[in-house]
């Protein structure tokens, strides 16, 4: 939550319980030499140095909480995902998304904005503890991590929290303007957020290069790129931080010393700190489905994300956001970077194709009989049967749509991988900067290889948004490549019904009302 909402909600807990307090005074002729609660712990005691360790895993932790949950959102919002038609997509704040009419009280993005800006605050505070005189001594016997340790932590994490706001997040009042805000700051535009990130991403390659932990270095060199890609590639409407020419020729000079094939930075989820999509768009629930490209696909309520679509073929209706589906009918080998999995008219997950994750290989479905499935769906809005020759359906089973097949709740993610990594220099070289000693073509095609895909012989700016969004499936990457790539068309009217269609996902009152600079 935000770092104003968290006191404010202490001091109102305290006041209630002074309240009780006195309206219990009596009670000491019956109860007295209480001792105090063996789980409280005040805000000063964590200035210990034994302490920092949990405190930089309890960072670590808020950040699986927050990453998926944003990214998800993010996925509803652009065409990777759209507002599902089973029987367990009931929630309106995911409609919102998928017409792109969002309410200023939207309770999802609420959330996730809440938990996001809780690890922001966690990693801020990590900080000041060390800073501050009366904070850490990373010297002392007791200390639990050192002093680069610590800086290394609240930094890094602060800089992720940041490039969230950045890329996700916008002005309520202008649906096409990125940006967010800090604490009780006005609001900070997505180029001066990018920077503050930047800026946070050198101070951790600093205490990252103090450790000599080579691969902590890469992997922060990886996301200063990423950042900087996207802080250079979108058009702004606002002056000043990280943006333009400056943006890429930085993104291009941190890139060269990224990631290496076969590295990672990633999410950690366990059953504490579960993966949303498995919740919001997968196994668990599926309140978003795999976007499929069709008309007749699209839910009609309120607000009604069929009237928000832009059509591309009236007769067929075709729509001009790409279907996933369609891709891996043409080339199953796609299933490698696009699992899918079947979903019924209930939302109930019947099965599975391609690359399933460890905890659902059970639902798996021979490849070879995709077409089978694919051929029974017709795209009309309807449940219809599914072919009983095919792994275990039976007589009235059904789909009407399609789910990622990416992710299950223990599911790690990959805050980077070295994939991502590969195709953000194929794109630098290919706009014209130097970001390594390989070709656009050579990187594209290394990551090919990395899913037993064919090569290719060329790749340009096109060709990469497609590699981009196949390989990145399911990871939040889609909504700013559809606003900052000029291959990737945007899936929205401008306007429905005299309102425009967001872009971002934009901050709730319940961010807003509380902060008096907004």
């Amino acid at each position: 939550m935000s770092s104003y909402a968290i006191p404010l909600k202490k001091l109102l807990a305290l006041s209630v319980v002074l309240a009780l307090a006195g309206s219990l005074s009596a009670c000491d002729s019956f109860v007295s030499n209480v001792d105090q609660p063996k789980d409280a712990a005040g805000d000063e005691q964590f200035n210990d140095p034994a302490e920092a360790e949990y405190l930089i895993t309890g960072v670590r932790a808020q950040w699986a909480d927050s990453h998926a949950g944003v990214t998800t959102l993010a996925d509803g919002l652009s065409d990777e995902f759209r507002f599902g038609i089973n029987g367990d997509a009931t929630f309106p704040t995911f409609a919102q998304l998928d017409a792109g009419i969002v309410a200023e009280d939207n309770n999802s993005i609420t959330n996730a904005l809440a938990d996001l800006q809780e690890y922001r605050y966690l990693a801020d505070d990590l900080l000041r503890r060390l800073e501050e005189s009366n904070g850490f001594d990373p010297d002392a016997a007791s200390a639990s991590a050192s002093a680069a340790e610590i800086r290394f932590a609240a930094n890094v994490h602060g800089a992720n929290a940041r490039y969230y706001l950045a890329t996700y997040f916008g002005d309520p009042d202008d649906p096409r303007r990125g940006g967010a805000t800090v604490d009780t700051s006005a609001f900070i535009p997505s180029p001066e957020l990018y920077q503050r990130a930047e800026d946070k991403y050198a101070n951790a390659l600093a205490q990252a290069e103090a450790m000599d932990d080579a691969l902590r270095q890469r992997r922060v060199q990886s996301v200063r790129a990423r950042n900087a890609l996207y802080a250079g590639t979108h058009d702004f409407e606002d002056a000043g931080g990280l943006q333009g020419t400056a943006a890429l020729e930085a993104a291009a000079e941190h890139a060269r010393d990224g990631l290496q094939e076969g590295e990672s930075w990633q999410v950690r989820h366990d059953l504490n700190t579960v993966n949303d999509y498995h919740n919001q768009a997968g196994v668990g629930r599926l309140q978003l489905a795999v976007q499929d490209g069709r008309e007749a696909q699209l839910a009609t309520r309120s607000p009604d994300p069929s009237q928000s679509y832009r059509v591309a073929d009236e007769n067929t209706g075709e729509l001009v956001a790409r279907s996933h589906v369609e891709t891996v009918a043409n080339n199953p080998q796609e299933l490698r970077r696009l699992p899918l999995t079947v979903i019924n008219s209930r939302g109930a997950t019947l099965g599975g194709f391609g690359a399933l994750p460890e905890n659902l290989t059970d639902l798996g479905i021979n490849r070879e009989d995709f077409s089978a499935v694919s051929d029974a769906w017709q795209a009309d809005g309807e449940a219809n049967s599914l072919p009983t020759s095919v792994g275990d359906f039976e007589e009235g089973d059904t789909i009407i749509e399609w789910g990622q097949g990416r992710w299950e709740e223990r599911t790690d993610m990959p805050f980077i991988s070295w994939q991502e990594h590969f195709l953000v220099r194929a794109e630098l070289e290919l706009r014209g900067y130097d970001a390594g000693s390989e070709t656009a073509l050579e990187l594209v095609n290394t990551v090919r290889k990395s899913y037993d895909l064919s090569t290719l012989s060329s790749v340009d700016l096109n060709r990469l948004a497609i590699e981009r969004d196949r390989t990145l499936f399911a990871t939040g990457n889609r909504l700013p490549d559809q606003r900052r790539m000029d291959a990737v068309k945007w899936h929205l009217k401008d306007q429905v019904n005299g309102e425009t269609t967001a872009q971002w996902l934009p901050l709730t009152r319940a961010e807003t009302d509380p902060n008096p600079n907004f």
